[in-house]
């Protein structure tokens, strides 16, 4: 009997190691996950809003006119926000945003000829 209890206990013991094992693992897979969703697509998508918000504000352009082609984590740059590349129905250029959620600003540039250049406004055709 004593050997069965002792058997017994070490069993025990071994589910309780695994139960705490899969609780750390479980525990580790929802932070990484959520990490993963607030990082990568709710950031990106509350850049576009506020991508959409700062032209319509400042510029008159509505969301349907602006034509949205990549959004990029920025990692090279201190300031680690996004980089969207956009078009916008009445100008000729493609135009290069990056936002940063540190700092809550934008660095404003359009492309051309690949050399992004300083802009602080959207250059239509008729201007």
């Amino acid at each position: 009997m004593h050997q069965s209890s002792n058997t017994y206990a070490k069993e025990m013991v071994e589910i309780k190691r695994l139960k705490t094992g899969w609780f750390v693992l479980g525990s580790l897979i929802v932070l990484v996950t959520g990490f993963y969703a607030y990082e990568f697509p709710l950031k990106s998508y509350i850049a576009q809003k506020n991508l959409y918000e700062l032209l319509e504000g400042k510029e008159g352009i509505a969301e349907e006119d602006i034509q949205i082609q990549k959004i990029r984590k920025d990692y090279k740059s201190a300031r680690s926000g996004y980089v969207i590349y956009f078009t916008v129905k009445e100008s000729p250029l493609d135009y290069c945003y990056d936002y940063s959620f540190e700092f809550d600003d934008w660095i404003m540039g359009y492309v051309s000829e690949g050399t992004i250049y300083s802009t602080d406004k959207i250059i239509l055709r008729e201007e």
